[in-house]
């Protein structure tokens, strides 16, 4: 059975029903007018009516044949007339016979009313014989022909009509489909973007109350669709409800708005930047039924924005310091050559010389400090087993710890994992770290030192304390030029840390939490193999290498 075939039985099935609607409610109306009327008849009308409209209630709810159903219900109609007329033969009832030929165009089809038609003339002629002079006195036979004849008009007109509605019928119906595909496959396509977009949209009431996220909102933020159904913006807090509130009401206004830059949370209380803009959604009549708020993740934007801040102030930096340590260096040279030789000659007491000298080199040693800002090293990178060499300023700075009761623990899941780098400026990071965790921690704690290798080649060292951790507006400014919370500090010490690190293509980041405490992670992006020789330095050379660094750091204090 094809497709069009099932629909027509459908049609024919759903007319049926219809069919049987109106048999009950004419003779529930037949009931109510007989009740007042002619008593007596309700005697034959009620239990014929019934059994009546009893079956053809039972052939409408069958959808096995629906053509013979349909020509059943009419046939079923027929008969209730004729026995209605044989039981009582009168005019009126009569005329129903024409009823039930015109309820029969409630199919729109051609044949059932034929069919209507031709058990309309068969009962005219029958009854017109039978009864006549009953329903007919005085009536000639011929008379009988006029009566089929009007029965005939009438199934003209009615064969014409239905043919005329079913056309109009089909054509609305073939627009309907054509029309509900368009919206389907238009409904598709907009589901289809809403879906595939990244950036995350959510379509909501007035008040914020979500009725629906896309894929890319889950992506983002953690939630899925139904967790959020019903409910308040979950990713946005309760102080920053007031300004979004602010925006919706002039877009429901019809006003334009920019967007909103905010910081957003996920599920994992990750913390986003991101730029939200609002739009109505409106019906055909202009009306807004819901806001549709479309977010762009800006984060890294802000850290690129951030990175590119930081590096224009240490370039600036840099210039200053190159300048400066020029200007300097020149002066102190000549200043020293002249001590060196007043000490030779013994020109003058040399009580005071060795002091002299040992403070020039140290205002030597603090520009080359400044140096490391304009140039973080000229010295040649070598092959560094990096385990060895976080180990070397454990052991150094192990004794400092112990002193204030903090206890230093390491963890190497690498063993030979060699990196391309210039020792001293590597020590120089560690030991500016692990001092400021130290004089954080107060009196006690614990500092945890990690080295992995990441799934991208790369060598991690992590460095976390449980000191008393980094308020978050200090922690915005770290990096820049002689901000410091120190008395004594100069506030370049992580400047230069991160001039190191980056000048050995690396990365590093700080986080921190009040009362917590503080973890700064450093990432090499070279990891350049694994070593397969011994390539040690001694432990002279090693001592030597890490009381050279300590005392070039001890010039300045790191802040955080």
């Amino acid at each position: 059975m094809g497709i069009e075939e099932n629909k027509r039985n459908d049609l024919i099935f759903k007319r049926n029903q219809l069919m049987t609607k109106l048999v009950i409610i004419f003779y529930l109306m037949s009931l109510v007018i007989n009740a007042f009327i002619d008593p007596v008849i309700l005697k034959f009308l009620a239990p014929t009516g019934l059994v009546t409209c009893l079956i053809i209630y039972l052939l409408s709810k069958s959808k096995a044949a629906t053509h013979v159903t349909m020509y059943l219900t009419i046939f079923f109609i027929f008969s209730f007339f004729a026995m209605l007329i044989t039981y009582e033969p009168l005019l009126i009832n009569f005329i129903f016979l024409w009823l039930g030929l015109i309820i029969s165009s409630i199919y729109h089809l051609v044949r059932p009313i034929l069919f209507a038609s031709l058990l309309t003339s068969i009962a005219t002629v029958y009854f017109f014989f039978q009864f006549r002079n009953e329903i007919f006195p005085g009536a000639d036979t011929v008379d009988v022909i006029y009566v089929t004849l009007f029965g005939v008009l009438v199934t003209i007109f009615l064969v014409f009509s239905s043919r005329f509605t079913e056309q109009l019928l089909l054509q609305a119906e073939k627009k309907n489909e054509v029309t509900s595909k368009e919206l389907m496959r238009t409904k598709g396509y907009l589901d289809s973007l809403f879906n595939q977009l990244i950036d995350p949209i959510i379509i909501h009431d007035k008040n914020g109350v979500i009725f629906q996220v896309n894929k890319g909102f889950e992506d983002t933020y953690g939630w899925k669709d139904e967790e959020v159904a019903g409910k308040m913006m979950p990713q946005i807090k309760e102080f920053q409800l007031h300004l979004l509130r602010e925006n919706w009401e002039s877009v429901l206004k019809g006003e334009t708005t920019r967007e909103m830059e905010l910081k957003n949370w996920t599920i994992d209380e990750e913390l986003l930047e991101v730029a939200m803009s609002v739009s109505a959604i409106r019906t055909e009549d202009g009306r807004i039924v819901a806001l549709a708020t479309i977010i762009r993740d800006i984060t890294e934007k802000k850290q690129t924005e951030a990175w590119i801040r930081r590096s224009e102030k240490l370039s600036v930096v840099g210039q200053l310091a190159a300048g400066v340590a020029h200007e300097i260096r020149n002066p102190i040279t000549v200043i020293a050559g002249f001590l060196q030789l007043m000490k030779e000659r013994k020109e003058s007491s040399n009580d005071h010389l060795p002091i002299m000298l040992s403070e020039l080199a140290r205002i030597n040693k603090i520009i080359s400090e400044f140096l490391l800002l304009a140039k973080p090293g000229v010295e040649k990178f070598e092959s560094v087993p990096i385990h060895k060499l976080v180990e070397e300023v454990l052991t150094l700075l192990n004794t400092s710890a112990i002193m204030k009761s903090i206890s230093i623990s390491s963890s190497f899941d690498i063993e030979e994992t060699t990196i391309e780098c210039e020792p001293d400026q590597i020590k120089q990071v560690l030991i500016n770290l692990l001092k400021n965790s130290i004089e954080a921690m107060g009196y006690g704690g614990q500092i945890e030192v990690l080295v992995q290798e990441t799934a991208d080649n790369r060598i991690h060292i992590q460095i976390k304390d449980n000191g008393i951790g980094i308020p978050q507006d200090v922690l915005e400014r770290i990096g820049e030029p002689f901000f410091t919370t120190k008395e004594t500090g100069t506030g370049l010490g992580l400047m230069i840390c991160a001039r190191i690190v980056e000048h050995h293509h690396g990365e590093m980041e700080i986080t921190s939490v009040e009362q917590v405490g503080t973890t700064v992670d450093i990432y090499f992006n070279k990891v350049i193999r694994k070593q397969e020789g011994k390539n040690e330095h001694s432990s002279q050379e090693c001592d030597r290498e890490n009381r050279k660094t300590i005392e070039r750091n001890e010039v300045r204090s790191g802040t955080r």
